[in-house]
């Protein structure tokens, strides 16, 4: 009977297999150990016996690992000759050694691996049967007949073939060709130093969410790092390991550009600070720092309440129960609806202003609208309405015109410290128009806060002189020194120490009076105060001169009103 004697495991078919452990993780593994063969080495002999069982009597010396092949008809293959003296299939270099079962073919497969972008070659190393691996020669050789020509120097991989453990077999993955790796090149871009993301909104002291706080405006000082540059990398070709060229690829980066306001730091190059105060501007990729804050929609939930150390302008509306509050100053290009708007400088509403309760403004500078409507509207310098002021409350430190072509005042009360001027005032049988010149109502808030603060500091001191008095009678007030004198110890450093609190609290309550003479310096008009009505003033209305008053009792037409230095009373003349 003629059988074949392998010392490979024939059922493999290829050096690797993927396997799933017991976690359902996937890994590649070696598919056979005994398969590894070194130059000359027996792979396979065909034996006649009587007896399948007396194969193991030809078992050569030193082969442990065998399977027994039934009408072997075997060829050497790539790699593999037959020794007609031995009858024996044997390997012409080191390998792996495979039999393709359609060709009965046995073949020698070099274990050379080869990188996808064909810059890396390595070599596959497992001891064989004898603890033999290949040496640098025989690496040297199958790397020429492959005709790779990028094989690193001799020293570098006997290194690494030093390194293997007979003792221990492994598999080992030896580096043994390198071409030139084409770099990827790239333009320089930015990364940002500060975070981009809104807020979902704040966290109140009882649970809940204010959803109309999302931090939408990120506040930038000047000098404040906002970027760090990475450095653009020009493309460079490569070599592979047969020697051709490699193209180099251009990736596109997901980084970030640099826009206005945004500059290199004076310590490292590679950090890009804001030279002014402002906020960060996003627009697409780009990056920049603005000395206004640009809302392009509507302030509403997406944008939240806004609050800038700057200006800002609203490309939208203002909507319902919304606030801005801004350092410069505020401009929305369409409507403002009961919300809250509060500017160092001044606020532009180029549609209108209207609210059901809840509107107000309060500008540091000027008020410019269309209209307003059910408002209160507080300005330090004029404030220019278009065509109507209907209901509202509405206070200038200096003036306040409604002069367009319908411009008119109907119900409320609109207070200016030097001027009104309006086309049309009141309107029959409707709420009575008050208009007001020659009082500073913000001298005036002002002045009540001294006066609370006067009477606060006032009751401190009659609680501290009731004290004294309770403690050591009215004698102490004729001669506090002699009365002193004769106090025991304690009751003298008692008394002392009161008397000291009275002077520092009588020492505030003169700074406080020399504080409220200079506010109500203030209270001194720098004109005389006028009320002017262009077109026609409706009976009802009621026109006040600093502390008089006039209602009107019958329509009057083109006229001025005016407190009279004689008789201090209102008279009125032609307002044109």
């Amino acid at each position: 009977m003629k059988l074949a004697l392998c010392y490979f495991d024939t059922a493999v078919s290829r050096m690797f297999v993927e396997k799933t452990d017991e976690k359902g993780e996937k890994a590649v593994v070696l598919s056979s150990p005994h398969n590894f063969v070194y130059r000359d080495e027996i792979v396979a002999k065909v034996i006649s016996v009587e007896d399948p069982a007396d194969a193991a009597l030809e078992i050569d010396k030193g082969y442990s690992f065998y399977v027994i092949e039934k009408n072997p008809s075997f060829k050497p293959g790539e790699g593999i000759y037959h020794d007609q003296l031995s009858s024996t299939y044997k390997a012409s270099d080191y390998g792996f050694v495979l039999l393709d079962r359609n060709t009965q073919k046995l073949r020698l497969v070099t274990p050379i691996q080869i990188s996808k972008d064909r810059v890396r070659a390595y070599f596959i190393i497992f001891p064989t049967k004898f603890m033999k691996v290949p040496a640098y020669v025989d690496i040297e050789k199958a790397l020429q007949q492959r005709k790779i020509l990028a094989i690193l120097d001799k020293e570098s991989i006997e290194d690494q073939l030093a390194k293997i453990d007979l003792g221990q077999p492994a598999v080992n993955r030896v580096l043994v060709a390198r071409g030139k790796e084409p770099v990827t090149g790239y333009d320089e871009y930015f990364i940002p130093l500060i975070k981009l993301e809104k807020k979902a909104g704040k966290f109140l002291e009882d649970g809940r969410i204010d959803f109309k706080e999302v931090d939408s405006i990120i506040e930038i000082k000047r000098g404040q790092e906002v970027l760090k540059k990475v450095p653009g990398v020009k493309p460079e070709d490569g070599m592979d390991i047969y020697g051709e060229k490699v193209d180099a690829a251009f990736e596109v980066k997901e980084g970030f550009n640099r826009g206005g306001h945004v500059v290199e730091s004076m310590g490292d190059v590679s950090v890009f600070v804001s030279d002014i105060d402002g906020c960060l501007n996003l627009e697409g990729k780009k990056i920049s720092v603005s000395p206004f804050a640009i809302i392009k929609g509507n302030v509403d939930y997406d944008s939240g309440n806004i609050d800038f150390n700057g200006s800002v302008h609203v490309l939208g509306s203002v909507l319902p129960g919304f606030s801005i509050k801004a350092k410069g100053d505020i401009i929305v290009d369409k409507n403002v609806d009961d919300a809250y708007l509060e500017a160092d400088g001044d606020v532009t509403i180029k549609h209108g202003i209207s609210g059901k309760g809840a509107m107000k403004i309060i500008a540091g500078g000027r008020v410019r609208s269309k209209y307003i409507l059910n408002s209160t509207v507080e300005a330090v310098k004029d404030i220019e309405v278009e065509d109507s002021i209907i209901n509202s409350k509405v206070f200038s430190n200096d003036r306040i015109s409604v002069t367009a072509r319908n411009g008119k005042i109907i119900g409320g009360e609109i207070i200016a410290r030097h001027e009104i001027v309006v086309n049309v005032a009141g309107v029959p049988k409707e709420n009575i128009t008050k208009l007001t010149v020659g009082e500073s109502l913000f001298v005036e808030r002002e002045l009540i806060e001294i006066r609370r603060e006067i009477d606060s500091v006032k009751t401190v001191v009659q609680e501290i002189m009731r004290k004294i008095k309770a403690s050591f009678g009215e004698g102490l007030f004729e001669d506090p020194k002699k009365f002193l004198a004769i106090l025991p110890p304690v009751k003298k450093k008692n008394c002392l120490l009161m008397l000291q609190e009275l002077t520092a609290h009588n020492r505030d309550l003169g700074e406080i009076n020399r504080k409220r003479v200079e506010v109500e310096a203030k209270l001194k008009l720098e004109r005389d105060p006028v009320v002017i009505v262009t077109e026609e003033v409706f009976p009802g209305t009621v026109i006040s001169i600093k502390k008089r008053k006039r209602r009107i009792e019958e329509k009057l037409t083109n006229v001025k009103f005016y407190e009279d230095a004689s008789d201090k009373e209102i008279h009125y003349t032609a307002a044109i």
